[in-house]
């Protein structure tokens, strides 16, 4: 399902999904909500035992050409996103993870700020939703990349939230997309590359997208999330302090740890 006739739009919302359609289908509908409308979705099926085409047709979305859908044999989260960067047409892509929703003006805060200060990368407050409790969850600013990046890697939750986070697309395509070669952990390591390289995100004080925590969250898989850390910390961190790397490993396992124990014990 492609239309490519028409103008190119500003916005290119990018959402990959493998097997989640109880909640794709929300997830599409709240970019259709939104007050902005100027965009189109861009949707990658990364072999769903049950095809993302499905989920669409039963919602009554398939007709809508501001949708284009396409499925691809399971290849990862990092390829995958690699496929919607280069099916996107716009000028910004905005990345949507398959189970969050957007703010009904999330799209329209991204813009105006993109329009406003010029910025090529926006990073977002976002509103967290775990079981019948929603808060508010707010990001720090930064100043300059290398405070951003340190932060990165110290802090023992990201500065940041991929979910909502936009990026002009020729910037993306410049830097290389998505790593594939790493299975998880690859928004922070696109961060860390874009911080090292001198690109600063802006952050936009407002919670333009709505994150559902639930145990099937990729992020949970902390073991593995170690083993990334560890490429990252190695990848990254460029301290000549003697065992500076050592200790940012040791913190980020100490981090790692506290959140799984913080899910095992019940939030």
């Amino acid at each position: 399902m492609e239309s490519t006739n028409a103008a190119p739009p500003a916005i290119s919302v990018c959402i990959v999904v493998r097997d989640r359609p109880e909640s794709l289908a929300k997830s599409v509908n709240s970019v259709l909500a939104g007050t902005f409308d100027d965009f189109e979705i861009v949707i990658v099926d990364d072999g769903s035992a049950v095809p993302a085409q499905e989920c669409l047709a039963g919602a009554d979305l398939l007709a809508d050409p501001r949708i284009r859908l396409v499925r691809q044999k399971p290849a990862g989260i990092s390829s995958a996103r690699n496929t919607a960067l280069r099916m996107a047409r716009g000028r910004v892509v905005t990345v949507l993870d398959s189970d969050d929703e957007l703010a009904q003006d999330g799209l329209r805060q991204i813009d105006q700020l993109r329009e406003r200060t010029g910025a090529q990368w926006i990073y977002t407050d976002y509103v967290e939703i775990v079981g019948g409790r929603v808060k508010v969850i707010r990001l720090p600013t930064y100043h300059t990349s290398r405070q951003m990046l340190r932060s990165v890697l110290l802090r023992p939750r990201l500065p940041f939230k991929h979910s909502g986070m936009s990026i002009d697309r020729q910037l993306l395509l410049t830097i290389g997309g998505y790593d594939e070669s790493l299975r998880i952990k690859v928004d922070v390591e696109l961060v860390l590359r874009g911080l090292t390289e001198g690109y600063l995100p802006v952050h936009l004080s407002h919670p333009a997208v709505r994150f559902h925590r639930h145990g099937a969250n990729v992020s949970r898989r902390r073991l593995a999330g170690l083993r990334a850390w560890s490429v990252l910390v190695t990848r990254y961190c460029r301290s000549r302090v003697p065992g500076y790397r050592l200790l940012v490993l040791a913190l980020r396992a100490l981090s790692e740890i506290g959140k799984w124990l913080v899910t095992a014990l019940g939030r």
